[in-house]
């Protein structure tokens, strides 16, 4: 009898331990998941631009204009672009601040600047909305944002 009882006690206990080792392989495999996405390219992506529009938002315009691509810096000098971007959109809506929301990002492969920088690379496209209760009413401006990478950054480039 005793032996019987020490076959059941062991094929129980190994029931168990097969149990735990297979909720510990799945539990590993859903953290090697969820860490993978939290340091993907499209969540760095969506990051830079929630960052920008932050800034933005808070009317830091100096800090915004630095997440800008080298194309973007050179089509504004950052003096003009805080100065332009306060009075036209916070002073001439009556506004202090703004609501806005950002799209998924969409992989755009071989997206090319323009005809003259005609090294294909792969950009995202993402959609800003702004969101203003202004003297004027409600507005929403739509606003397509393109996310590039230079010098091993992600910089941010607007769509013209």
């Amino acid at each position: 009898m005793k032996l019987k009882k020490r076959r059941f006690y062991y094929k129980k206990r190994n029931s168990k331990t097969l149990l735990f080792l297979i909720a510990g392989i799945i539990f590993i495999l859903m953290m090697i998941y969820f860490i993978s996405q939290l340091f993907s390219t499209e969540n760095k992506v969506i990051n830079l631009v929630d960052t920008f529009y932050q800034y933005e938002q808070q009317g830091d315009f100096s800090n915004s204009w630095e997440l800008f691509h080298s194309l973007m810096k050179d089509k504004f000098n950052k003096n003009s672009y805080v100065q332009d971007r306060s009075h036209v959109f916070l002073e001439h809506f009556g506004v202090e601040t703004f609501k806005f929301s950002v799209s998924e990002p969409e992989k755009i492969k071989n997206y090319q600047v323009d005809e003259e920088r005609a090294i294909p690379q792969v950009a995202y496209l993402l959609n800003v909305t702004y969101f203003y209760e202004s003297k004027y009413g409600y507005l929403e401006i739509h606003q397509p944002v393109i996310v590039l990478e230079e010098d091993e950054e992600w910089k941010i480039i607007w769509q013209y």
